[in-house]
């Protein structure tokens, strides 16, 4: 990894990333819209970003980061001269910032694997599953019953209780799929990755060690050591809807979960009265919601529905003129948009036409 920063900065990979985001974003979004993006908050203004800016693989990546350390982060960005504010709260990278990202990406990538959007939810759930359950068994096999859980979380211990109740009178049999299905997904994994993933089960007779105490053995950095980490777990989970015949005990932890749509619960009623014919102003009104929310539900459905074509609010006359506008003067800001049409269309119009981009092509 290139040292142009120096001392001016701690070099943590978390400085990447967040390099990374405001690079996509070009100054055309907050630092807020990163923390919201990186935390995984469903709006469908954060979802709609994570889409219009390529950035879907960062979703939900990081749900316990504070707002405060993004703006630490940020400000050791400024100090270190690789990005400037174009206007509050709006950052751009300088040219010292799109050298230093290049490097840094080309020394230690992304982990190819990782989507926050895609296997974010599912894969969190799988892993306090699976790893609770490891430990359960690792016990039951060396006949040990005095131990502490590695979770508190009563949803996931109810979950693996009764999955071992379901399937008390073959244990045994549980026991060696589990590891055959453990070994088969990691061994697909570079060794490096393998070992970061095994190193955080807990088993009878060790308890799973953090990030940071990985990291320090590798001598690398506790957020990309995380990010790894998670990268696997994406994988299995990409493993598991692939080929859920070969990963039956996998397919068994996650198809409760994998099921659910990728759109939040709000917008699935919204997208249930739509599917009746009522309008906007209907819905909102047997809701009890403002018009805007159900306009932004709107969005988020035709970001996320091929199928779904909003033609009772967009034409794809009008789509491609409004195309035509965001490819001329090159933004994502709506109103520029809206200004450069002569605000002929609606807020709500354009980000219909973002959202529909590639659709009509």
């Amino acid at each position: 990894m290139s040292n142009i920063v120096g001392d001016k900065m701690n070099n943590s990979y978390l400085h990447i990333v967040l390099l990374h985001c405001l690079s996509h974003f070009k100054g055309e979004r907050t630092v807020s819209a990163i923390y919201h993006l990186l935390n995984g908050k469903k709006s469908s203004q954060t979802i709609q970003d994570g889409k219009l800016f390529n950035l879907s693989m960062m979703f939900g990546l990081f749900p316990k980061l504070s707002r405060n350390l993004v703006i630490t982060h940020c400000e050791d960005l400024v100090k270190a001269q690789l990005i400037k504010e174009k206007e509050e709260q709006h950052f751009v990278l300088t040219t010292q910032g799109i050298s230093y990202l290049k490097d840094c990406l080309a020394a230690k990538p992304f982990p190819t694997h990782l989507n926050g959007w895609v296997y974010g939810d599912t894969s969190r759930i799988f892993w306090r599953r699976i790893s609770l359950l490891i430990q359960v068994l690792s016990n039951f096999v060396y006949k040990n019953t005095n131990y502490l859980p590695i979770t508190k979380n009563q949803e996931d211990l109810f979950w693996v209780k009764k999955f071992i109740k379901d399937n008390r009178n073959q244990a045994e049999v549980l026991v060696n799929q589990l590891y055959s299905e453990l070994h088969q997904s990691i061994q697909m994994s570079s060794e490096r990755h393998a070992e970061i993933f095994i190193r955080r089960l807990t088993s009878n007779n060790r308890i799973g060690e953090t990030f940071e105490q990985i990291a320090l053995m590798m001598k690398d950095d506790p957020t990309y050591v995380y990010l790894e980490f998670w990268n696997v777990v994406h994988f299995i989970i990409q493993q598991i809807q692939e080929k859920p015949e070969e990963y039956k005990i996998f397919n068994e932890v996650t198809k409760d979960v994998q099921l659910k749509t990728t759109l939040t619960t709000s917008t699935e009623v919204t997208f249930s009265y739509l599917e009746t014919g009522a309008s906007i102003q209907e819905i909102a009104r047997l809701r009890g919601l403002k018009e805007s929310t159900i306009e932004d539900h709107i969005v988020e459905i035709t970001l996320h529905d091929q199928t779904y074509t909003p033609d009772n609010f967009l034409t794809e006359a009008d789509y491609h003129l409004i195309k035509n506008a965001i490819d001329t003067i090159q933004t994502h800001r709506l109103k520029q948009v809206k200004e450069y049409l002569n605000d002929q269309y609606s807020y709500f119009q354009i980000r219909l036409a973002y959202a529909l981009i590639g659709r009509y092509e």
